[in-house]
């Protein structure tokens, strides 16, 4: 296994661009097929899947534009990133986000509201020319390819450590702040958290004035005393204990326990997801992981009864 070590930014291959030539050569295409990607008007698929209540639009590169994208997304993955960030970064995730605030002691949060569509072109072109140095062709090269509509799509894998790197200025002040107040902090895509002593609504109002500032909304912002038990990224904190929500063990209870009413296909579906589930909720809690070796036989047992009924079909 190859170890890919991160780099400074002014040591990324895009930084000081200024061929879109060379441009094209690192991204592994004739410039003449950027040229005509960037003018195109049909470069994604775009649908929408439901989220509890709400519909979310998703809008996701076709392929040769998403072998654009993911070049593009490895050169800025091995940017270095902040400590305050856990989105986009191999070995942290939603759940290093919420261990940084476990503890009894006051948490505020809040959300940016509809981060990705408010990332927009200007953005994102000044991140390739004032961040990493871009020529000005250069860098609205890279802009025209990497969003849609005018902003950073919602369903691509450059999207979201490019709209980090986009709105990084904001984030950057909102670190001072929170170092200011003495609180440790935390970026999870768009969900903000601040805890400490001076996690107050006081802070929280100065946080909402920095995100204003720099022309984003926000919304579900929320405070916690020392005592309660909070809610950061889907996972639950309880002192200085991470714990599972209760809503979702139950679930996966549910799910287990309704297996053996389905045929042994939809079964085997079913299985791979609880399975995904089962390890995720032990990244929190162990105790989930007593759980993974039966669903794996049961796995195996499905995969062999599937293959003796292919056997026992009938060929033409």
């Amino acid at each position: 296994m190859v170890i890919r070590k991160s780099y400074a930014i002014h040591q990324c291959p895009l930084f000081k661009m200024a061929s879109r030539k060379k441009l094209a050569a690192l991204l592994g295409f004739d410039l003449s097929v950027l040229e005509g990607l960037s003018a195109a008007t049909n470069n994604f698929r775009t649908f929408e899947i439901k989220q509890g209540i709400k519909l979310r639009k998703v809008e996701v590169p076709k392929r040769r534009l998403e072998r654009i994208h993911r070049k593009v997304f490895s050169l800025l993955e091995r940017i270095e990133k902040p400590e305050y960030l856990h989105s986009g970064i191999k070995g942290r995730s939603y759940i290093t986000n919420a261990k940084v605030h476990t503890g009894s002691v006051p948490l505020v949060k809040l959300d940016l509201k509809k981060f990705y569509p408010s990332v927009d072109g200007a953005r994102v072109y000044r991140f390739f020319q004032q961040a990493l140095q871009c020529s000005p062709d250069v860098s609205g090269l890279l802009t025209k390819l990497c969003t849609i509509d005018g902003h950073v799509p919602t369903g691509s894998c450059v999207s979201q450590l490019l709209a980090y790197f986009s709105a990084k200025p904001m984030f950057d002040d909102l670190h001072i702040l929170s170092s200011q107040w003495g609180l440790r902090d935390t970026c999870y895509v768009d969900d903000l958290t601040w805890s400490g002593e001076r996690a107050t609504p006081a802070f929280l109002w100065n946080a909402k004035k920095v995100v204003h500032r720099h022309g984003f909304k926000y919304h579900k912002d929320r405070v916690y005393t020392a005592d309660d038990q909070k809610l950061v990224t889907g996972v639950m904190i309880d002192g200085d204990r991470i714990a599972v929500l209760p809503s979702r063990e139950l679930k996966l209870w549910k799910d287990i326990n309704a297996l053996g009413m389905n045929e042994p296909l939809e079964r085997l579906a079913a299985v791979n997801s609880l399975i995904g589930s089962v390890v995720a909720n032990g990244q929190i809690e162990k105790r989930f992981l007593q759980r993974l070796r039966r669903l794996r036989d049961t796995k195996i047992s499905l995969v062999r009864q599937l293959e003796v009924n292919f056997s026992r079909e009938p060929s033409f």
